[in-house]
């Protein structure tokens, strides 16, 4: 198995605070890895860590497809095959679907500019948007703006995408339309994932693996089934009220 992601040493403060403290793990090519912990874990702070929308303390090392990271600008590192969604949707206002999605690809060295909104097009219809390529972004109800973050963040051809709480503030209906959606693009893509999510039971679904933080430290890694038992992982949840019943209950 080829190693896509290496990453060693990294920490971030922030003042005195420790949001990430000397995480070290690797992620193979074609994998679906879950990224796990209760409520300021550090799991968005290492989103940002990895594709350089901040920089880590000194001695870090991140380095994709055997090319480091480090001091490399956000947008060169998203050209390089690394994409991402957001927490909360950061669609383009004023302008169209289709038009958000050809702008996902800009920039990107896998990609060209005279096949982009061909392949924008293919990627709408793939999340379910067709139909609405036209349609002004502000206009679009709050779980078609999250299928439009995925198929932006696709248009650039990644070899590694980054979900950020996808399924947050969707129905179970959606919940489960999307799901579908990330398991028929990391088929058809090629994609390696990379998954944070408080939805323990659709996530424990999606990942091959687990990568468990708390306090900004790795406290545990593993498969689904393994990783709702772990001591140090079940009193980083029940110690803050977070429950990991639905979780182990998908597992058991």
């Amino acid at each position: 198995m080829t190693t896509l992601l290496k990453v060693s040493n990294l920490n971030k403060h922030f003042g005195g605070l420790h949001a990430v403290k000397n995480v070290a793990f690797t992620i193979t090519r074609g994998e679906v890895v879950g990224i796990l912990g209760p409520n300021g874990a550090g799991k968005t702070t290492l989103y940002n860590l990895l594709t350089g929308f901040i920089p880590p303390d000194a001695g870090a090392q991140i380095e994709f497809e055997g090319q480091s990271l480090m001091g490399v600008a956000p947008h060169r590192i998203a050209g390089l095959g690394i994409s991402r969604t957001f927490q909360l949707c950061r669609p383009f206002v004023g302008m169209t679907v289709l038009e958000n999605v050809i702008v996902g690809g800009l920039g990107s060295a896998r990609t060209s500019g005279p096949g982009l909104a061909d392949r924008a097009e293919a990627l709408l219809k793939q999340v379910g948007l067709v139909g609405k390529e036209e349609t002004p972004v502000e206009s679009l109800s709050y779980g078609d703006q999250r299928r439009l973050e995925i198929a932006r963040a696709l248009a650039a051809k990644p070899a590694l995408l980054l979900l950020d709480e996808p399924f947050a503030g969707l129905g179970s209906g959606e919940i489960a339309d999307l799901s579908e959606l990330i398991r028929s693009v990391h088929a058809t893509e090629g994609l390696t994932v990379m998954l944070i999510e408080h939805k323990l039971r659709e996530f424990m679904r999606l990942v091959d693996r687990v990568i468990a933080l708390d306090f900004g430290e790795v406290i545990a890694e593993g498969t689904p089934e393994n990783i709702v038992k772990e001591p140090s992982v079940i009193e980083a949840y029940i110690g803050r009220g977070d429950p990991v019943g639905e979780a182990a209950g998908h597992a058991a």
